[in-house]
């Protein structure tokens, strides 16, 4: 498998921009080793959502990071590099959502469809999900265990896993200003559960 299966389509020429022709390209082929040997060994739990967020993002993410570091990066500089990579992908999907964040009724759009949305794409086999409040006002849950904390600790890099919680705080925030996203707490910065709190953009 290689990147251009994944969110990181760019990965390539970001490599070549950021460290030149003969560096970017012994980055890149070691990155696509390491993901072809991580995907080889998953376990996906008979999930296809699991597969999707493995193969997509989380070992991709995970094998660019440890490719830097093979390749003579320091560990500060090869989790720079992989968050301002994780940040393009996300400002991608940042501006979708900005289409529902606009829409007059767009809370509503996104409360009719979100319990089955996060269902379906967070299922009990990663996640465990505690649905806190589901009204007219705001939704919240909290996920108390997740599959990327999981995976960066199985492949020892747990300090990627704050990285992918800022995946959240960039994409969710394009749904403003009709669905306001906030929380306080998230796994992968050492809390005890992530909370997601979606509010009406009116009652703000």
């Amino acid at each position: 498998m290689n990147f251009n299966k994944t969110q990181f389509k760019f990965f390539y020429k970001y490599c070549i921009s950021k460290l030149g022709k003969d560096t970017g390209n012994k980055i890149y082929e070691t990155a696509e080793n390491i993901l072809a040997k991580m995907i080889n060994e998953s376990d996906y739990k008979n999930s296809k959502a699991i597969k999707w967020h493995m193969e997509k993002n989380m070992l991709p993410t995970i094998a660019m990071y440890l490719a830097f570091k093979e390749l003579g990066i320091t560990r500060e500089g090869a989790y720079d590099f992989t968050s301002e990579l994780l940040q393009i992908a996300c400002k991608k999907v940042q501006k979708k959502n900005r289409l529902l964040g606009k829409m007059p009724f767009g809370y509503y759009i996104f409360k009719m469809f979100c319990k089955l949305t996060i269902t379906n794409q967070y299922p009990k086999e990663g996640w465990h999900i505690e649905w806190v409040k589901y009204s007219n006002k705001e939704v919240h849950f909290d996920f108390t265990s997740c599959i990327y904390l999981e995976t960066t600790q199985r492949y020892n890099c747990l300090e990627l896993c704050p990285l992918f919680c800022t995946n959240d705080d960039i994409t969710l925030a394009g749904y403003s200003p009709n669905i306001i996203f906030e929380r306080t707490e998230t796994l992968g910065r050492g809390q005890s559960k992530c909370d997601f709190h979606f509010t009406n953009g009116k009652y703000r």
